[in-house]
């Protein structure tokens, strides 16, 4: 046999020499997670016996033993919120590549390779074995460490981050919408917002804010019903579109479509470990045979022609948000660059900032004065900041997308140039461990979300907290209420928007994920709720005072679990989120920031007098009591048909909501008008 990575000085110039055995043998075992990263040190138990006695070692992550004689190895490897595993080594003596064999005894679905190199007088036999993490996705790009990671709860401050750090970029500015406004204001001081003329606002605009960057700019914008067809010009505008006519401005623009379409069976790929490990630390040597490591995620058949009427269309869409700036920072979130993506954590009813661009000073005014409402309303929704290892990965699926996009030769692909990812970007101190998971279409063909998302109930104890825009995703609530059965104690908690029975193609769904849990279940295990703002407006008529209650639009894509585990960014809780929509989230595996965003999170939607608990069970009762009194005052105004008179005396105490959270109820699925849409169309809305 030819080993590969041997010259003729090793082996000698008679190919007959190339059987000989090597004189010495040498077993390394590399202690890695899935990713082939190493694991540390201080999380990790290497444990190895020989014959059946304990064996020592030397170093870590990678440990040596010299092979002497015919020995057989048993390998334990466990790391804190990993999968552990257990492999045996037999050596038969002998100092050929085909001397070692290993294979996983207990532990399955987990990485093991074998690669055997001999170099001078030596044949060392490396045994790579690669942990699943508990939480993060294995299929998904490497969960990193040192991570500063910062979470904004509503678009002012995210945007506000935004611009600033656009405001120092002179490299480069990768940014992917759904939708793109070019009016749309980063900024809104509220000091002087109301008095400045669309010329002064516009240096505070995403474009306007580009125009003044040095940096050069590379920007896709999702597409729906196909790529560059006749409704492309819906989620951009016309000056956008100058810039990507114009070649050589430094400002690069490409659209994306996401051809997805017809019936096919959902399936996501297998793993192969020796793949990553040839690519971290190369492919000399002969390499064992492997079994692929499947998902665990479930296949499904598939049928996006389920409409009513009879109509096959590429209704997908690339639907992920981000940006990346000089390669060093990223933002990641569920907010677009359009009209509506803008409020502020107290989400005012009368908030003059909610305007339309081109609103007059008097027209703002009219809204400050409470006499008219402002033309968008309120919006609750995440973006998260994030400096560190990390980076690379949002940039690497920029990348992606943007080389294909290259290849077909889409509208403006001619003006456009390929470009390169900052790689090896250091850690930051003391950094959370995240993980980029996305749901990427055909050819990428990634489910990472999934996967995380399908971790992370595996492993639920105390709670899972849904805020999500949609709440109808039958793959993941299977696998809810399997787990809350399998875990008497475990909650399901669950903030989502009314439905609309008459134009929502979800309908159906939803109300079947709700009867699921609520037949199955008693209330203090599963809690739906909404988020509703209210304000008083004063009409000096017979009934003075008047309510203005309005639906907060969630659009958030929230997941919590005990504490521990965070995903946040553009997939919705439907099935096309999680099997071909074009998404980006980031995971979090950090228990004390993930309560820290939990406790801030209840804290901006519970009434301010409320001190969040750490209890599952005590923060559920808070927010109950919270949706109890805040239920009980809307059907007091509603009995009072939404207006009373006060005689200029405060609002009492049985008309004041507190916070924003009520109760949600849900009809029967014989409600809905579009009950035969499929489970995975569901949410095909421009509202994306």
């Amino acid at each position: 046999m030819a080993l590969q990575g041997c010259s003729a000085d090793d082996l000698g110039d008679d190919d007959d020499d190339d059987d000989l055995p090597f004189e010495n043998a040498l077993l390394e075992i590399y202690a890695l997670d899935i990713w082939t990263q190493p694991l540390l040190v201080e999380e990790t138990a290497l444990t190895v016996w020989r014959d059946g006695e304990l064996a020592a070692y030397e170093g870590f992550p990678v440990a040596q033993i010299s092979l002497d004689q015919a020995a057989t190895y048993d390998v334990t490897l466990d790391a804190w919120n990993h999968q552990p595993l257990t492999a045996e080594v037999a050596f038969d003596g002998s100092g050929y590549a085909t001397g070692l064999t290993a294979g996983l005894t207990s532990g399955a679905g987990q990485g093991l390779t074998v690669q055997h190199d001999g170099s001078g007088d030596t044949m060392t036999h490396r045994v790579y074995l690669g942990l699943r993490h508990k939480w993060f996705s294995t299929q998904g790009r490497p969960a990193r460490r040192g991570n500063a990671i910062e979470l904004y709860t509503a678009g002012e401050a995210a945007y506000q981050s935004v611009h600033d750090q656009l405001g120092t970029a002179s490299k480069s500015v990768l940014a992917s919408t759904w939708w793109w406004d070019s009016t749309f204001e980063l900024i809104r001081n509220l000091s002087d917002h109301h008095t400045l003329t669309p010329a002064e606002r516009w240096p505070n605009t995403i474009l306007g804010t580009m125009e003044q960057c040095p940096a050069e700019k590379r920007v896709i914008v999702g597409q729906f019903w196909g790529q560059d067809s006749i409704l492309s010009w819906m989620t951009t505008d016309a000056e956008l579109e100058a810039y990507a006519e114009t070649p050589e401005d430094g400002f690069q623009i490409m659209g994306q479509g996401n051809p997805t379409e017809g019936q096919f069976f959902f399936e996501p790929s297998p793993v192969l470990f020796g793949d990553r490990v040839r690519a971290t630390f190369g492919s000399a040597g002969d390499f064992a045979d492997e079994a692929p490591i499947p998902s665990n995620v479930p296949g499904h058949d598939v049928d996006l022609t389920q409409w009513p009427v009879e109509l096959e269309v590429q209704h997908a869409s690339y639907h992920q948000k981000f940006f990346v700036i000089d390669g060093q920072v990223a933002f990641v979130g569920g907010s677009n660059l359009r009209k509506v993506d803008w409020d502020t954590p107290t989400h005012d009813v009368y908030e003059h900032r909610r305007m339309l661009f081109d609103a007059t000073t008097e027209e703002r005014a009219a809204v400050m004065n409470k006499e008219v409402l402002p033309d968008m309303g309120p919006r609750k929704d995440y973006m998260l900041r994030l400096e560190g290892p990390a980076v690379q990965d949002v940039a690497d699926v920029f990348q992606d997308r943007w080389d294909l996009l290259l290849d077909q030769g889409v509208d403006y692909a001619v003006h456009n140039t390929p470009f390169e990812v900052w790689r090896d970007i250091a850690p930051v101190a003391a950094g959370s461990q995240i993980q980029i998971t996305t749901t990427m279409p055909q050819p990428s063909w990634e489910h990472g979300i999934a996967e995380s998302w399908f971790n992370a109930v595996d492993q639920a104890e105390q709670f899972i907290f849904i805020e999500n825009q949609y709440f109808r995703i039958p793959m993941l609530h299977e696998r809810i209420y399997a787990r809350m059965h399998e875990v008497p104690s475990l909650k399901l908690v669950v903030i989502t928007k009314p439905i609309a029975e008459w134009t929502d193609p979800g309908c159906a769904p939803t109300y079947k994920a709700n009867q699921l849990f609520e037949n199955a279940f008693p209330s203090s295990r599963y809690l739906p709720l909404q988020l509703m703002v209210f304000d008083t407006v004063q009409t000096w008529g017979i009934d003075e005072t008047e309510s203005r209650y309005g639906n907060m639009d969630t659009h958030s894509k929230l997941l919590i679990v005990d504490d521990l585990f965070l995903s946040v960014g553009s997939a919705n809780a439907n099935n096309r989120g999680i099997v071909y929509e074009g998404e980006m989230n980031v995971a979090v595996f950090d228990p004390d920031w993930v309560r820290t965003q939990r406790r801030r999170i209840l804290t901006e939607i519970l009434p301010t007098t409320v001190t969040v608990s750490d209890d599952p069970s005590t923060w559920m009762q808070q927010l109950v009591s919270a949706a109890a009194h805040n239920d009980s005052v809307h059907q007091a105004w509603e009995d009072e048909g939404w207006d009373i008179n006060l005689n200029e005396d405060p609002l009492p105490a049985a008309y004041a909501p507190q916070g924003f959270v009520y109760a949600l109820a849900f009809g029967n699925v014989g409600d809905c008008v579009f009950e035969s849409v499929g489970p995975d169309m569901v949410g095909i809305d421009p509202d994306l």
